[in-house]
């Protein structure tokens, strides 16, 4: 008596495939319980904790080199569409920078990448516009860290309409 049973090979790919999807899942279960803040996820490393919305993604970044070492976090979602970027520099980074470009005072350093962001867009849309609202300084972990809010109208455009950009 002959019964049809699957082959061999065919029972290991599919042991490997299943235990593979069980495996993944495992992962990414674990990776979000171990992040979770009620309900937000947590994104922590030595130099910055941000909790931001579950349906959002974050990515992290560090660059060193000789003149010193940059960290970033970039944080988006895809409805409604939003950005943000962190960059901490250290000391010797933001020294070299304003150095090379010619600054001299911190308040500068924030001027020239607003004036950076600004210029790339309107080589997109010339039809945009740039609204200053704010200027100040905060201390965080007694560092005086300075900032500078804004407004881009007509920043980019998305399914046919353009949208605003608001950056700090």
């Amino acid at each position: 008596m002959k019964y049809n049973l699957p082959r061999l090979p065919l029972i290991i790919f599919l042991v490997t495939i299943f235990g593979s999807l069980i495996l993944g899942f495992s992962i990414i279960y674990d990776l979000v319980v171990t992040h979770s803040v009620g309900e937000k996820l947590r994104f922590e490393n030595e130099f910055i904790k941000i909790d931001f919305p579950r349906n959002w993604c974050a990515y992290s970044w560090s660059e060193r080199n000789i003149t010193g070492s940059v960290h970033g976090v970039f944080l988006y979602s895809q409805k409604p569409a939003s950005i943000m970027i962190f960059r901490i520099h250290d000391e010797n980074v933001t020294r070299h920078f304003m150095k090379r470009n010619n600054l001299k005072n911190v308040s500068a350093v924030i001027n020239f990448e607003l004036r950076r962001i600004y210029s790339d867009i309107r080589e997109r849309n010339e039809n945009s516009s740039l609204i200053f609202e704010e200027t100040g300084g905060i201390s965080i972990w007694e560092v005086q860290a300075n900032y500078s809010k804004i407004i881009i109208k007509n920043a980019f455009k998305s399914e046919g309409t353009f949208h605003d950009m608001f950056c700090l």
